[in-house]
């Protein structure tokens, strides 16, 4: 009997022992599992991979847009091979993500612009041709096709559209386009309204003002770093500074750049123009992407925790000049913010890829 009970209490502890392992192994395995709709700091609201390095948009409280592609032919099976793409559109009404038809069949979908919720614009380009397109609250049209690569694009109403390429730029006026020259190869714009828009210059450090007649330009270069910072490693970048996005919002007008390897952002002040490196505060901006108003006169930027800038930070910059940054544990491609509401983000976090939506 004794016996009997002896083995009893011994099988008893050794079941106890392997449920507190299960257990264990059970919370671990929890622990360690991917979620699978984002992080702490980013939900996933609309899963879908085909937006993951696209970008998107916010137009409005409850409005936003979400662009991609998908890989058609023979990169659908090949990983080495990319394209031909068809674009790819998602909208969101405030509730929900709903995949929008697009009437272009392949291509890129580069610029996006919108002065409100029913005025959003696209570019699209196809071997060289670029379809201008725009949604009315509606549906998706197509109003020009420019035979030449377009790279920017400016909204700031119905009646008041621009399209700039190389040394060219293309006004809409609500009923019909027009063509000119311009002195300069458009990388990037911004616009305040239809008598203030800003451009950067593609290969020199210059940007250029627009007053509703004329085009001026600012050149940068008195108030640009001329080398990378000490505590920065890499060899001096000998094509010295780049400018790479820009935002003109209330606040002023806010270039990003690198030098090197270091980031560092331009803008603005009442005397004059400014440079600070960022490198430190917000980590390197690879993307490329304009600074987001926040709509108290900071602003969002997408920085990183690593060198090469593939680890996300979202970095905020308060009016007073005051950083933070928040890893983001993940990799994300654009940033937008929802005027009075949350941010959005295209991107890639523990393995689920689309879009995203700030926690606070």
């Amino acid at each position: 009997m004794f016996l009997k009970l002896a083995v009893t209490g011994l099988w008893l502890r050794w079941a106890a022992a392997v449920a507190a392992a299960a257990a264990a192994a059970g919370l671990w395995l929890w622990w360690a599992a991917p979620r699978d709709d984002g992080n702490d700091r980013w939900k996933l609201v609309a899963a879908q991979s085909s937006v993951t390095y696209g970008q998107v948009i916010a137009t409005g409280e409850h409005n936003a847009w979400a662009f991609g592609w998908d890989i058609l032919g023979i990169g659908a099976w090949l990983p080495m091979a990319d394209g031909p793409h068809h674009p790819t559109a998602f909208h969101w009404d405030g509730d929900r993500w709903t995949k929008s038809d697009f009437p272009v069949k392949r291509g890129n979908v580069g610029p996006v612009a919108a002065s409100a919720p029913s005025n959003v614009w696209a570019l699209a380009d196809d071997e060289g041709i670029t379809s201008v397109l725009r949604w009315d609250g509606r549906t998706w049209t197509i109003v020009q096709k420019l035979p030449a690569t377009a790279g920017s694009l400016a909204v700031t109403a119905d009646n008041d559209v621009w399209v700039f390429g190389d040394h060219k730029a293309w006004h809409y006026n609500g009923a019909t386009w027009s063509e000119q020259s311009v002195s300069f190869h458009t990388f990037r714009v911004s616009a305040r309204s239809a008598s203030d828009i800003w451009a950067l210059h593609d290969d020199a450090p210059w940007v250029h003002h627009f007053d509703g007649k004329v085009w001026t330009r600012v050149n940068l270069t008195p108030a640009l770093p001329t080398a990378p910072p000490p505590s920065d490693d890499s060899p001096t970048d000998p094509t010295g500074p780049r400018l790479t996005a820009i935002t003109a919002d209330s606040s002023g007008i806010w270039i990003t750049g690198e030098i090197g390897a270091s980031s560092f952002l331009l803008f603005q002040t009442g005397s004059g123009w400014r440079s600070e490196d960022t490198s430190a505060k917000a980590g390197r901006m690879i993307r490329g992407l304009p600074p987001v108003p926040d709509g108290r006169g900071g602003h969002w930027f997408l920085g990183s925790t690593d060198i090469n800038g593939n680890d996300s930070a979202l970095a905020h910059r308060d009016p007073s000049g005051h950083w933070t940054r928040v890893p983001s544990g993940g990799e994300l491609t654009s940033l937008s913010a929802v005027p009075g509401g949350p941010l959005l983000a295209t991107g890639v976090i523990d393995k689920v890829s689309g879009v995203f939506r700030n926690l606070p």
